[in-house]
């Protein structure tokens, strides 16, 4: 069965498109590992409604810092996956909710903003066309 086009997982990337989940291997996810080994938690908070271009509205989280150098560390280490396919001058860390939020859902959602959130892990998840599935997880440090 296929997912439909609307739906998406309330999620914040750091890298995308990567590798196909059958790439997925000990080394890739050691590599991984290694990429994060050093990295702290940190908090954050989601402040502001917004959208892009194509439709997709999402949650700015602020500081925004932290996630682009998340992102920086991954593209670092795999230089051959660009943030988005290389496909932006720059990289807008959003938590993504989806592109056809009634208004009604806005509305109840900026009364709840902001939400305070702490980062305490990146998951690495394979996006399909029927599945949505998290493959691993890599815990960041506590303080």
């Amino acid at each position: 069965m296929k997912l439909p086009d609307d739906v998406v997982c309330a999620h914040i990337t750091l890298l995308g498109p990567f590798v196909d989940k059958t790439d997925v291997t000990a080394e890739l996810v050691a590599t991984i590992r290694q990429v994060f080994n050093d990295v702290h938690r940190f908090e954050f908070e989601l402040t502001d409604f917004r959208g892009f271009a194509d439709g997709l509205v999402y949650l700015a989280p602020e500081p925004a810092e932290p996630f682009k150098q998340l992102t920086e560390r991954l593209v670092e280490a795999f230089p051959a996956w660009q943030p988005y396919g290389g496909q932006f001058d720059e990289v807008i860390p959003h938590l993504s909710l989806g592109t056809s939020l009634p208004a009604y859902e806005i509305m109840a959602l900026l009364r709840k903003l902001p939400v305070e959130e702490v980062a305490d892990r990146v998951t690495l998840t394979w996006w399909g066309d029927d599945e949505i599935t998290n493959l691993e997880e890599f815990p960041l440090l506590a303080d």
